[in-house]
């Protein structure tokens, strides 16, 4: 789970325009997929406040980019699944990776393991 919520990012290395533009390096993929099989479903709702397979906050989600989303206002419900497509979640870890100084940090021991 994401442990620190994200400041805004201005001022922070620039970013590609959209998560359908953006491509990441191998070795980058392959720790955010440690972290994604250790965190669960890309449309995980189960009630502990993250979300999506990489297991945002509601805060995190939305300062860096992301839309609302149901879910936040149906915690738990398995009515409500977070919807982000899994490449969008990347592309929002991605720019917490960056934000984070190039590091997992924000996923607590997880990231840590997956670094």
């Amino acid at each position: 789970a994401l442990l620190v919520a994200a400041p805004a990012l201005a001022g922070s290395s620039p970013a590609p325009l959209s998560a359908t533009t953006w491509q990441a390096s191998a070795s980058w993929l392959a720790q955010a997929r440690c972290i994604h099989l250790k965190e669960g479903p890309w449309a995980a709702n189960t009630g502990n406040g993250y979300f999506g397979g990489m297991q945002f906050s509601a805060e995190t989600w939305k300062r860096v980019g992301g839309k609302i989303d149901p879910a936040f206002t149906h915690i738990g419900s398995t009515a409500y699944p977070f919807a982000a497509a899994p490449q969008e979640q990347l592309y929002r870890a991605w720019l917490l990776w960056l934000h984070d100084g190039h590091s997992w940090r924000s996923w607590g021991a997880v990231g840590a393991a997956c670094s």
